[in-house]
Protein backbone atom coordinates (compact mmCIF):
# COMPACT_ATOMS: atom_id res chain seq x y z
CA UNK A 1 0.00 0.00 0.00
CA UNK A 2 1.85 3.43 -1.58
CA UNK A 3 1.92 6.42 0.89
CA UNK A 4 0.91 10.02 -0.66
CA UNK A 5 2.57 12.72 -0.79
CA UNK A 6 0.49 14.82 1.01
CA UNK A 7 0.86 12.39 4.05
CA UNK A 8 4.90 12.32 3.63
CA UNK A 9 4.64 15.92 4.11
CA UNK A 10 2.57 16.34 6.82
CA UNK A 11 4.36 13.97 8.76
CA UNK A 12 7.40 14.83 8.42
CA UNK A 13 6.06 17.96 9.54
CA UNK A 14 5.19 17.17 12.65
CA UNK A 15 8.53 15.36 13.30
CA UNK A 16 10.24 18.18 12.65
CA UNK A 17 7.82 20.57 14.63
CA UNK A 18 8.04 18.31 17.27
CA UNK A 19 11.79 17.91 17.18
CA UNK A 20 12.03 22.08 16.75
CA UNK A 21 9.01 23.05 18.66
CA UNK A 22 7.73 24.69 15.44
CA UNK A 23 4.66 23.10 13.42
CA UNK A 24 0.99 24.31 11.82
CA UNK A 25 -2.06 23.49 11.16
CA UNK A 26 -2.07 23.43 7.61
CA UNK A 27 0.90 21.15 5.53
CA UNK A 28 1.20 23.26 2.84
CA UNK A 29 2.60 25.69 5.57
CA UNK A 30 4.42 23.08 7.85
CA UNK A 31 6.10 21.79 4.47
CA UNK A 32 7.29 25.58 3.98
CA UNK A 33 8.56 26.00 7.40
CA UNK A 34 10.32 22.43 7.10
CA UNK A 35 12.21 23.90 4.04
CA UNK A 36 12.94 27.07 5.46
CA UNK A 37 14.25 25.49 8.83
CA UNK A 38 16.32 22.89 6.65
CA UNK A 39 17.84 25.88 4.60
CA UNK A 40 18.81 27.35 7.77
CA UNK A 41 20.57 24.20 9.13
CA UNK A 42 22.24 22.85 5.92
CA UNK A 43 23.66 26.74 5.90
CA UNK A 44 25.12 27.02 9.20
CA UNK A 45 23.30 29.82 10.40
CA UNK A 46 20.72 27.52 13.13
CA UNK A 47 24.05 25.69 14.67
CA UNK A 48 25.93 29.58 15.04
CA UNK A 49 22.37 30.51 16.48
CA UNK A 50 22.48 27.98 18.96
CA UNK A 51 26.27 28.08 19.75
CA UNK A 52 25.86 32.01 20.27
CA UNK A 53 22.90 31.46 22.66
CA UNK A 54 24.38 28.45 25.05
CA UNK A 55 27.53 30.46 25.10
CA UNK A 56 25.35 33.71 26.23
CA UNK A 57 23.98 31.83 28.56
CA UNK A 58 26.91 30.37 30.38
CA UNK A 59 28.30 34.06 29.99
CA UNK A 60 25.57 35.42 31.93
CA UNK A 61 25.80 32.13 34.56
CA UNK A 62 29.51 32.82 35.37
CA UNK A 63 28.62 36.89 35.50
CA UNK A 64 26.55 36.33 38.62
CA UNK A 65 27.63 32.72 40.04
CA UNK A 66 25.06 30.57 39.18
CA UNK A 67 27.70 28.49 36.71
CA UNK A 68 29.10 25.64 38.61
CA UNK A 69 32.00 24.68 36.60
CA UNK A 70 32.72 28.65 37.21
CA UNK A 71 32.04 28.85 40.65
CA UNK A 72 34.56 25.23 41.14
CA UNK A 73 37.17 26.86 39.18
CA UNK A 74 37.32 29.93 41.10
CA UNK A 75 37.20 28.62 44.62
CA UNK A 76 39.67 30.22 46.91
CA UNK A 77 41.68 27.56 48.56
CA UNK A 78 44.06 28.82 50.75
CA UNK A 79 46.14 25.98 51.97
CA UNK A 80 47.10 24.94 48.37
CA UNK A 81 47.83 28.75 47.82
CA UNK A 82 50.36 28.57 51.05
CA UNK A 83 51.57 25.16 50.04
CA UNK A 84 52.08 26.44 46.04
CA UNK A 85 54.01 30.04 47.63
CA UNK A 86 56.29 28.07 49.51
CA UNK A 87 57.39 25.29 46.87
CA UNK A 88 57.91 28.27 44.29
CA UNK A 89 59.97 29.82 46.32
CA UNK A 90 62.17 26.65 46.74
CA UNK A 91 61.84 25.38 43.75
CA UNK A 92 63.21 28.72 42.13
CA UNK A 93 66.40 28.85 44.77
CA UNK A 94 67.55 25.30 43.42
CA UNK A 95 68.85 27.50 40.64
CA UNK A 96 71.76 29.22 42.83
CA UNK A 97 73.28 26.06 44.54
CA UNK A 98 76.57 24.68 44.11
CA UNK A 99 76.32 21.76 42.29
CA UNK A 100 79.97 21.20 42.91
CA UNK A 101 80.60 16.77 43.66
CA UNK A 102 82.05 18.50 47.08
CA UNK A 103 78.95 19.99 47.82
CA UNK A 104 76.44 16.76 49.00
CA UNK A 105 75.43 17.69 51.96
CA UNK A 106 73.75 20.84 51.30
CA UNK A 107 72.51 19.73 47.91
CA UNK A 108 71.01 16.70 49.59
CA UNK A 109 69.26 19.29 52.40
CA UNK A 110 68.39 21.27 49.55
CA UNK A 111 66.56 18.82 47.57
CA UNK A 112 64.90 16.85 50.68
CA UNK A 113 63.42 20.54 51.10
CA UNK A 114 62.74 20.25 47.49
CA UNK A 115 60.46 16.88 47.99
CA UNK A 116 59.16 17.78 51.24
CA UNK A 117 57.43 21.51 49.71
CA UNK A 118 56.50 19.48 46.73
CA UNK A 119 54.74 16.57 48.27
CA UNK A 120 52.69 19.55 50.46
CA UNK A 121 51.77 20.95 47.26
CA UNK A 122 50.65 18.02 45.68
CA UNK A 123 48.54 16.96 48.77
CA UNK A 124 47.27 19.71 49.40
CA UNK A 125 45.99 20.69 45.59
CA UNK A 126 45.14 17.24 45.15
CA UNK A 127 42.36 17.12 47.38
CA UNK A 128 41.33 20.62 46.18
CA UNK A 129 38.13 21.80 45.41
CA UNK A 130 39.28 23.96 42.71
CA UNK A 131 38.97 22.61 39.40
CA UNK A 132 41.70 24.78 37.94
CA UNK A 133 43.97 24.05 40.78
CA UNK A 134 43.61 20.08 40.77
CA UNK A 135 43.95 20.35 36.45
CA UNK A 136 47.67 22.21 37.74
CA UNK A 137 48.76 19.44 40.39
CA UNK A 138 47.72 16.77 37.66
CA UNK A 139 49.63 18.68 34.50
CA UNK A 140 52.66 18.84 37.22
CA UNK A 141 52.61 15.11 38.26
CA UNK A 142 52.60 14.33 34.84
CA UNK A 143 55.51 16.37 34.11
CA UNK A 144 57.40 14.62 36.94
CA UNK A 145 56.28 11.36 35.62
CA UNK A 146 57.67 12.07 32.87
CA UNK A 147 60.78 12.74 34.62
CA UNK A 148 61.22 9.40 36.86
CA UNK A 149 64.16 8.49 35.41
CA UNK A 150 66.24 10.68 36.32
CA UNK A 151 64.98 10.96 39.46
CA UNK A 152 65.40 7.02 40.40
CA UNK A 153 69.35 8.13 39.59
CA UNK A 154 69.45 10.22 42.31
CA UNK A 155 67.74 7.88 44.21
CA UNK A 156 63.97 9.89 43.98
CA UNK A 157 61.17 7.97 43.93
CA UNK A 158 57.49 8.73 42.53
CA UNK A 159 54.84 7.23 45.35
CA UNK A 160 51.15 6.02 44.45
CA UNK A 161 49.69 9.07 46.22
CA UNK A 162 51.40 11.37 43.55
CA UNK A 163 54.72 12.12 46.55
CA UNK A 164 57.95 11.70 46.27
CA UNK A 165 60.55 9.90 48.42
CA UNK A 166 64.03 10.37 48.88
CA UNK A 167 66.64 7.39 49.33
CA UNK A 168 69.52 9.21 51.36
CA UNK A 169 72.17 6.62 50.63
CA UNK A 170 71.60 6.10 46.79
CA UNK A 171 71.52 10.29 46.38
CA UNK A 172 74.78 10.80 48.00
CA UNK A 173 76.48 7.76 45.50
CA UNK A 174 75.19 9.25 42.36
CA UNK A 175 78.10 10.97 41.32
CA UNK A 176 80.69 8.18 42.56
CA UNK A 177 81.00 6.68 39.11
CA UNK A 178 81.17 9.83 36.97
CA UNK A 179 84.17 11.83 38.65
CA UNK A 180 82.84 14.48 37.31
CA UNK A 181 83.75 17.90 39.07
CA UNK A 182 79.74 18.36 39.16
CA UNK A 183 76.48 16.25 39.19
CA UNK A 184 75.25 16.37 35.97
CA UNK A 185 72.12 14.63 36.67
CA UNK A 186 71.37 16.83 39.69
CA UNK A 187 71.99 19.41 37.31
CA UNK A 188 69.51 18.61 34.98
CA UNK A 189 66.95 18.67 37.30
CA UNK A 190 67.32 21.39 38.95
CA UNK A 191 69.48 24.17 37.16
CA UNK A 192 68.68 26.94 34.67
CA UNK A 193 65.93 27.71 32.49
CA UNK A 194 63.72 24.79 31.11
CA UNK A 195 65.09 22.15 34.37
CA UNK A 196 62.40 20.63 35.59
CA UNK A 197 62.71 22.95 38.83
CA UNK A 198 62.25 26.20 36.75
CA UNK A 199 59.20 24.42 35.00
CA UNK A 200 57.85 23.00 38.63
CA UNK A 201 58.06 26.90 39.78
CA UNK A 202 56.05 28.36 36.87
CA UNK A 203 53.28 25.49 38.09
CA UNK A 204 53.68 26.50 41.33
CA UNK A 205 53.66 29.66 40.44
CA UNK A 206 50.31 29.44 38.48
CA UNK A 207 48.63 26.97 41.13
CA UNK A 208 49.18 30.35 43.35
CA UNK A 209 46.91 32.66 41.61
CA UNK A 210 44.34 30.14 40.55
CA UNK A 211 44.16 29.40 44.30
CA UNK A 212 44.13 33.10 45.52
CA UNK A 213 42.93 36.46 44.33
CA UNK A 214 44.40 36.35 41.03
CA UNK A 215 48.02 37.31 41.78
CA UNK A 216 51.20 36.48 40.60
CA UNK A 217 53.25 34.42 43.01
CA UNK A 218 55.42 37.34 42.80
CA UNK A 219 52.91 40.15 43.94
CA UNK A 220 53.37 42.35 46.75
CA UNK A 221 50.60 40.76 48.35
CA UNK A 222 52.30 37.07 48.41
CA UNK A 223 55.21 38.66 49.70
CA UNK A 224 53.08 39.77 52.75
CA UNK A 225 52.07 36.71 52.99
CA UNK A 226 55.24 35.27 53.64
CA UNK A 227 58.79 36.24 53.51
CA UNK A 228 60.05 35.33 50.12
CA UNK A 229 63.02 32.84 49.85
CA UNK A 230 66.51 33.21 49.54
CA UNK A 231 68.34 35.35 46.76
CA UNK A 232 69.58 33.20 43.78
CA UNK A 233 72.11 34.31 40.82
CA UNK A 234 71.32 34.14 37.31
CA UNK A 235 71.85 30.69 35.27
CA UNK A 236 73.94 30.76 32.06
CA UNK A 237 72.61 27.29 31.49
CA UNK A 238 73.57 25.98 27.87
CA UNK A 239 70.39 25.57 25.38
CA UNK A 240 69.72 24.57 21.80
CA UNK A 241 69.61 27.83 19.25
CA UNK A 242 66.11 28.84 18.13
CA UNK A 243 64.84 28.81 14.82
CA UNK A 244 64.90 32.02 14.38
CA UNK A 245 67.42 33.82 12.20
CA UNK A 246 69.88 34.99 14.03
CA UNK A 247 68.13 34.06 17.84
CA UNK A 248 69.22 32.00 20.34
CA UNK A 249 67.50 31.15 23.63
CA UNK A 250 70.38 32.05 25.40
CA UNK A 251 71.46 35.40 24.43
CA UNK A 252 71.12 37.75 27.98
CA UNK A 253 69.77 40.91 26.89
CA UNK A 254 69.79 43.51 29.74
CA UNK A 255 68.00 46.34 27.75
CA UNK A 256 64.77 44.26 27.63
CA UNK A 257 65.39 43.46 31.51
CA UNK A 258 65.13 46.87 32.28
CA UNK A 259 62.37 48.00 29.65
CA UNK A 260 60.71 45.08 31.50
CA UNK A 261 61.16 46.14 34.57
CA UNK A 262 60.11 49.78 34.36
CA UNK A 263 56.75 48.37 33.25
CA UNK A 264 56.21 46.07 35.18
CA UNK A 265 56.42 48.81 38.05
CA UNK A 266 54.25 51.50 35.63
CA UNK A 267 51.19 48.22 36.11
CA UNK A 268 51.31 47.74 39.57
CA UNK A 269 51.65 51.65 40.38
CA UNK A 270 48.57 51.88 38.57
CA UNK A 271 47.17 48.99 40.01
CA UNK A 272 47.81 50.77 43.76
CA UNK A 273 46.08 54.05 42.62
CA UNK A 274 42.78 55.28 43.40
CA UNK A 275 41.18 54.65 40.24
CA UNK A 276 37.99 57.03 39.71
CA UNK A 277 36.07 59.77 38.17
CA UNK A 278 37.31 62.18 40.72
CA UNK A 279 40.92 61.07 40.12
CA UNK A 280 41.17 61.55 36.39
CA UNK A 281 44.22 63.32 35.62
CA UNK A 282 46.13 61.02 38.29
CA UNK A 283 45.21 58.09 36.49
CA UNK A 284 45.51 59.66 33.05
CA UNK A 285 49.12 60.38 33.97
CA UNK A 286 49.70 57.04 35.70
CA UNK A 287 48.25 55.26 32.28
CA UNK A 288 50.38 57.74 29.84
CA UNK A 289 53.47 56.25 31.24
CA UNK A 290 52.25 52.80 31.29
CA UNK A 291 51.40 53.19 27.74
CA UNK A 292 54.70 54.49 27.12
CA UNK A 293 56.62 51.69 28.90
CA UNK A 294 54.97 49.05 27.15
CA UNK A 295 55.93 50.90 23.76
CA UNK A 296 59.44 50.85 24.59
CA UNK A 297 59.33 47.27 25.50
CA UNK A 298 57.44 45.52 22.64
CA UNK A 299 59.67 47.21 20.36
CA UNK A 300 63.04 46.46 22.17
CA UNK A 301 61.59 42.90 22.75
CA UNK A 302 60.44 42.17 19.64
CA UNK A 303 63.49 42.64 17.87
CA UNK A 304 65.99 40.92 20.98
CA UNK A 305 68.84 38.38 20.29
CA UNK A 306 66.80 35.71 22.48
CA UNK A 307 64.12 34.32 20.77
CA UNK A 308 62.45 33.16 24.14
CA UNK A 309 62.07 37.04 24.87
CA UNK A 310 60.82 37.49 21.34
CA UNK A 311 58.40 34.74 22.26
CA UNK A 312 56.73 36.01 25.33
CA UNK A 313 56.79 40.07 23.91
CA UNK A 314 54.43 37.99 21.50
CA UNK A 315 52.39 36.92 23.81
CA UNK A 316 52.34 40.22 25.85
CA UNK A 317 51.54 41.97 22.49
CA UNK A 318 48.31 39.34 21.99
CA UNK A 319 46.99 39.48 25.62
CA UNK A 320 46.73 43.53 25.02
CA UNK A 321 45.30 42.96 21.50
CA UNK A 322 42.87 40.71 22.92
CA UNK A 323 41.44 44.05 25.34
CA UNK A 324 41.41 45.79 22.09
CA UNK A 325 37.65 46.97 22.54
CA UNK A 326 38.01 47.78 26.32
CA UNK A 327 40.93 49.92 25.69
CA UNK A 328 39.07 51.77 22.67
CA UNK A 329 36.17 52.53 25.81
CA UNK A 330 39.06 54.45 27.63
CA UNK A 331 40.58 55.95 23.97
CA UNK A 332 43.34 53.71 23.76
CA UNK A 333 43.87 52.84 20.07
CA UNK A 334 46.05 49.33 19.26
CA UNK A 335 47.82 50.08 16.69
CA UNK A 336 48.55 47.50 13.66
CA UNK A 337 52.50 46.81 15.17
CA UNK A 338 50.25 46.13 18.26
CA UNK A 339 52.01 49.63 20.01
CA UNK A 340 49.22 51.73 22.25
CA UNK A 341 48.22 55.17 21.37
CA UNK A 342 46.27 57.40 23.89
CA UNK A 343 44.03 60.03 23.28
CA UNK A 344 43.62 62.30 26.43
CA UNK A 345 40.34 64.22 26.54
CA UNK A 346 38.82 61.00 24.92
CA UNK A 347 40.30 59.12 28.33
CA UNK A 348 38.95 61.62 30.51
CA UNK A 349 35.70 61.79 29.38
CA UNK A 350 35.17 58.10 29.78
CA UNK A 351 34.22 56.13 32.81
CA UNK A 352 37.09 55.53 35.20
CA UNK A 353 35.64 52.39 36.49
CA UNK A 354 36.59 50.76 32.98
CA UNK A 355 40.32 51.56 34.10
CA UNK A 356 39.41 49.90 37.24
CA UNK A 357 38.22 46.53 35.88
CA UNK A 358 41.53 45.96 33.86
CA UNK A 359 44.08 46.77 36.67
CA UNK A 360 42.21 45.48 39.88
CA UNK A 361 40.99 42.48 40.82
CA UNK A 362 41.55 39.06 40.37
CA UNK A 363 42.44 37.37 37.41
CA UNK A 364 42.83 40.97 36.16
CA UNK A 365 44.12 42.15 32.40
CA UNK A 366 46.95 44.34 34.89
CA UNK A 367 47.46 40.59 36.47
CA UNK A 368 48.13 38.35 33.78
CA UNK A 369 50.29 41.70 32.32
CA UNK A 370 52.68 41.23 34.91
CA UNK A 371 52.76 37.59 34.47
CA UNK A 372 54.08 37.97 30.56
CA UNK A 373 56.37 41.07 31.98
CA UNK A 374 57.78 38.68 34.65
CA UNK A 375 58.27 36.11 31.77
CA UNK A 376 60.45 38.33 29.31
CA UNK A 377 62.23 39.66 32.65
CA UNK A 378 63.25 35.86 33.24
CA UNK A 379 64.30 34.88 30.25
CA UNK A 380 66.44 38.84 29.11
CA UNK A 381 68.45 37.85 32.40
CA UNK A 382 68.26 33.85 31.87
CA UNK A 383 66.63 33.15 35.61
CA UNK A 384 66.32 35.97 37.53
CA UNK A 385 62.59 36.91 38.82
CA UNK A 386 61.17 40.66 39.27
CA UNK A 387 59.95 40.54 43.00
CA UNK A 388 59.65 44.37 43.43
CA UNK A 389 59.64 46.26 46.86
CA UNK A 390 57.79 49.36 44.92
CA UNK A 391 54.39 49.24 47.48
CA UNK A 392 53.78 48.72 51.16
CA UNK A 393 51.24 45.81 52.36
CA UNK A 394 48.70 48.83 52.44
CA UNK A 395 49.03 49.54 48.90
CA UNK A 396 51.02 53.23 49.17
CA UNK A 397 53.64 53.27 46.64
CA UNK A 398 57.04 53.64 48.25
CA UNK A 399 59.90 56.05 46.78
CA UNK A 400 62.80 54.50 48.59
CA UNK A 401 62.56 51.18 46.67
CA UNK A 402 61.40 52.62 43.63
CA UNK A 403 65.16 53.62 41.94
CA UNK A 404 66.55 50.40 41.07
CA UNK A 405 66.11 48.70 38.03
CA UNK A 406 65.98 45.41 39.46
CA UNK A 407 64.36 45.06 42.76
CA UNK A 408 65.00 42.25 44.44
CA UNK A 409 66.57 39.33 42.61
CA UNK A 410 64.75 35.69 43.74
Amino acid sequence: MGISLNGLSSGMTDTYSALLGGGSSSSGDGMSTLLSDYASIKNGSYGKMMKSYYAKVKEEEEADGTSKSSSKTKEKDAASASAARKFYETASGMNGLNFSADNMDELYDKVSAFVKDYNSLMTSASKSKNASVKAQADALNDYTYQNYKLFAKVGITMNSDRTLSIDEETFRKVNEKTGATNVPTLTTLFKGLGSFADKAADRASKIYRLAGEGEAVTSSKAKYAGSMGSTVSSSDKTDSTSSSAGSSKTAKDSASATLASALYKSVEKLGAAAINNDNKDNVYDLFSTLVKDYNELIKKASNSENSNVIKQADYLKTLVSGNKSAFSRMGITVNSDKSLSIDEQKFKDSDMSNVKNLFTGAYSFAEKMTDRISQIYRYATQGQSLNTQTYTSQGSYSAVNAGSTVDTVM
